[in-house]
């Protein structure tokens, strides 16, 4: 049989790769990959968005001298199948080239490594006059006048990447500027998330520093660690050929026990509900999020569960994650591992959205009681137990009392069940906190209503602890313990 060797068209196959479907918050994403790789510690991005507008990725890695740099710019430059460093974030050998041209039609990468400086470029209209994979190579004189050269000469070794000559941004854009700043918005909030275990202090350190046009990129932590009613469910290991799946489940609060910072936080990256589900690192870089895997349907109750799956880079393949670094797809082999995980952790999401955050105690005594009328079919009734209640069921006449009994089934009928749900559904904060000396009166009526019905203050006192309302307040019980001391 005899063969022939057919070489694509450079220009042919140059562009038909920029249309692959990076955003330009991911190829951003792509490019810091490479910096994270070479051990850079600090990455700055420095940018304008006026004309001729640019974006530089400066870094302090351990650069590459020019065998590597060539290497780095040549079109598949690894085989995805070959064993990788534990650390490297790559896997194709194209993400630098096909990240950074899907964006801009000049791509410069300029190196330092051992005292010697080598920079390279791939324009896009010189393969396109050529049609011939015609890389530029930089003398010491011409890398003098590159944006941000001189923020490169700082590090004793590094790497710049420069984009230039936005075409697609441009075309047909009636504001380009606006264009260009919305995008690096964008491409900071991506950051922020996709690399916030790099970005989160370790111990008194940062362990990488991201900076756009001098301004620290903050973390943002999908699981709101920091805060104290976030749950962190127990953590399960699945071994799998080739390494071991790290499986860590979270519950978020209800919105209204988050802070300022974190209701922005959680905005940053769009709202709860269609953030929920798995959230899949690769070493640490989080791949891809927001989704259940078809294991389950979204849905407003399980809206604050989220859980975090450290993969590492030796078994990605399983999870055919793309070019990208921003799809994957459940590997069969632990479908059923996680389901029972999901569903575990589900669980753990209603109650919180049921109750706001509350731990649940199946002993407490609510105000609301929930009741099922008939199967799936629920309706709540004010509790006409409470000590407060008997009072008034005692000392009204019988008039009286069916008028407060007329009263309280008109608001249980009118309950704003649609409305709550509504609000809720939109992220909308409903107050529901009263001011301690608000609860504190409300806990002197109900001790007073409690002895006049023969109740000791302290049993009263140790009831109310029982009683949803005042549980959650336990410096208002320890003020009726003080005030009722004496009785």
């Amino acid at each position: 049989m005899k063969t022939e060797q057919v070489i694509p068209f450079a220009s042919n196959l140059v562009e038909s790769t920029r249309a692959i479907g990076y955003s330009f918050e991911s190829a951003v994403a792509d490019v810091i990959d490479n910096s994270i790789a070479k051990d850079a510690h600090s990455i700055d991005l420095y940018f304008d968005s006026m004309a001729p507008r640019y974006l530089a990725i400066v870094d302090n890695g351990s650069g590459m001298n020019f065998d590597e740099l060539i290497q780095a710019m040549r079109y598949g430059s690894q085989n995805s199948s070959d064993d990788r460093a534990e650390n490297d974030l790559g896997r194709f050998g194209l993400g630098l080239k096909m990240a950074s041209l899907s964006q801009c039609r000049k791509l410069t990468v300029v190196s330092k490594k051992d005292g010697c400086v080598n920079g390279a470029r791939w324009d896009l209209d010189l393969i396109y006059d050529t049609n011939d994979w015609i890389l530029q190579l930089f003398t010491a004189d011409e890398l003098e006048p590159l944006r941000c050269f001189d923020k490169l000469q700082g590090f004793n070794s590094g790497t710049l990447v420069l984009w230039e000559d936005f075409d697609r941004l441009e075309d047909g854009a009636a504001d380009p500027e606006r264009v260009f700043d919305e995008k690096i918005q964008l491409a900071r909030r991506h950051i922020g998330l996709v690399f916030h275990r790099f970005l989160e202090k370790d111990g008194d350190a940062t362990k990488i520093r991201i900076s756009m046009n001098g301004m620290p990129v903050i973390p943002i932590d999908p699981f709101l660690r920091s805060n104290p009613a976030t749950q962190r469910l127990e953590e399960e290991l699945i071994p799998v050929d080739g390494g071991v799946i790290k499986v860590k489940p979270y519950i978020l609060p209800y919105r209204s026990k988050l802070s300022n910072k974190e209701k922005a936080q959680v905005t940053d990256i769009n709202d709860l509900r269609q953030e929920q589900g798995f959230y899949v690192y690769r070493n640490k870089r989080l791949i891809v999020w927001g989704t259940w895997f078809r294991l389950v349907k979204s849905g407003e109750l399980n809206k604050l569960a989220r859980i975090c799956i450290d993969i590492p880079n030796s078994i990605d393949s399983m999870w055919n994650i793309d070019i990208k670094k921003s799809t994957a797809a459940l590997p069969d082999s632990i479908k059923d591992k996680l389901r029972n995980i999901v569903e575990r952790t589900v669980g753990s999401s209603e109650r919180v959205y049921r109750y706001r955050g509350r731990k649940i105690n199946d002993s407490l005594e609510h105000v609301w009681n929930l009741v099922e009328e008939r199967e799936k079919t629920y309706r709540y009734y004010i509790n006409r137990d409470l000590p407060i209640y008997k009072k008034l069921e005692k000392n009204l006449s019988d008039d009286d009392l069916k008028t407060l009994s007329s009263l309280i089934e008109m608001i249980e009928e009118a309950f704003p069940y649609a409305d709550v749900y509504m609000k809720q559904a939109k992220e909308q904060d409903i107050k529901t906190g009263a001011e301690e000396e608000s609860i504190f009166r409300v806990g002197i009526e109900n001790v007073e209503a409690a002895k006049k019905l023969g109740i000791s203050p302290s049993l009263a006192i140790k009831n109310l602890a029982q009683l949803d309302y005042f549980a959650q307040h336990k410096n208002v019980l320890s003020r009726l313990e003080k005030e009722y001391a004496d009785e």
